[in-house]
């Protein structure tokens, strides 16, 4: 029972909800804009749901892999998330081949369900109808598989974004706007590389075209800022608890670059600019009938969680702006991020 505790922590499963959210936006996105896919796509979102959290499994083991091979986890006075390899209890060359493992059958599921079948009538409310059934390859879900693939590698191992300051932005775009894309991608394969075809013409076609194209980018990118911010701000409030001995072990983050005050700022502008841009989003459709753009307000109903998050951390700076104790800001946070994510999907569900 002790070793499966341990592995139980290694794995931290509690965090999975940053790879929960981002799947039920890009499948309630998808089921919204095609409604066939609701009952047809459901056993491939769900395997694609697994092979996600295999993909943030293998984040999590490699992150205490690598923390404990820089020596992070050696500085005096280190809070350390999951002790089991530094106190022995579970041996580093144990805990990469696991790693391994997870990303190999994340890796495996993926490119399984790059395949699909291509029924005519699944796809009846598209624009564009297939031409007859068969079975198909969806190549915006292998390019942003390969992407995910390499950030899991990536973040703590190999080019190490998180000890260059990048792993809060890595973070954001990788369990946000990425995250989402593979989400939508399982859930409608051909709808999701006819609109990749579609941005590669225009982006093509210099001048005008490519101004659509970075124009559709900025959109996509802006309507799903809000989880993207969130799902930073856990990052960013477990390296703003890890400032002194981050700083000590010679690793670079955000929060330890910007110091307690602007860490704090930052903190305060992750969670304050995805209500803002859900006003802004209810506001460009406010032409529509008052339930069609009320619906994107909410989220807002996660403000009070913000709002409580936010205070505890002035507090505790307040108590000690040189080095504030800040403790369990990326679990409040996390609550949040779950909150406004289920909440924006249903409303993706809902009018999309």
């Amino acid at each position: 029972m002790s070793r499966i505790k341990d592995w139980f922590l290694l794995f931290r499963p509690w965090s999975y909800t940053a790879t929960l959210v981002p799947f039920l936006i890009g499948g309630a996105l998808a089921c919204g804009v095609n409604p066939d896919c609701r009952t047809h796509a459901l056993l491939r979102w769900g395997l694609g749901l697994f092979s996600g959290i295999l993909f943030q499994a293998t984040v999590n083991l490699l992150n205490t892999w690598g923390d404990e091979r820089s020596g992070v986890d050696a500085v005096p006075g280190a809070i350390r998330t999951t002790p089991q390899v530094h106190d022995g209890k579970v041996s580093m060359r144990a805990l990469f081949s696991v790693a391994a493992c997870c990303l190999a059958v994340a890796v495996a599921i993926g490119v399984a369900l790059c395949f699909y079948e291509n029924p005519p009538w699944t796809y009846r409310h598209c624009d564009m109808p297939p031409e007859g059934a068969g079975l198909s390859f969806c190549w915006t879900l292998l390019l942003a598989g390969i992407l995910g693939a390499l950030g899991s590698i990536n973040y703590s191992t190999g080019v190490k974004f998180k000890y260059h300051g990048l792993g809060v932005p890595f973070v954001s775009f990788l369990m946000g706007p990425l995250e989402i894309l593979v989400a939508f991608s399982i859930a409608a394969p051909m709808m999701a590389d006819r609109t990749l075809g579609r941005f590669l013409i225009g982006a093509a076609m210099f001048p005008v075209g490519t101004l659509f194209a970075l124009a559709y980018v900025v959109g996509f990118l802006f309507l799903f800022a809000p989880i993207a911010l969130l799902v930073g701000a856990i990052m960013h409030g477990n390296d703003m608890r890890d400032i002194p001995s981050d700083r000590t072990a010679g690793i670079v983050t955000l929060a330890s670059r910007l110091g307690p005050r602007r860490a704090l700022g930052y903190y305060f502008f992750c969670h304050v600019a995805p209500y803002a841009i859900m006003v802004a989003i209810a506001g460009f459709c406010w032409y529509q009938p008052l339930e069609k753009y009320a619906v994107f307000l909410l989220p807002c109903i996660a403000l009070p969680l913000s709002l409580r998050t936010m205070r505890r951390a002035i507090r505790v700076y307040r108590e000690n702006p040189a080095s504030p104790a800040w403790r369990g800001l990326e679990r409040d946070t996390g609550l949040v991020h779950l909150v406004f994510g289920v909440l924006y999907a249903a409303a993706l569900f809902a009018e999309v």
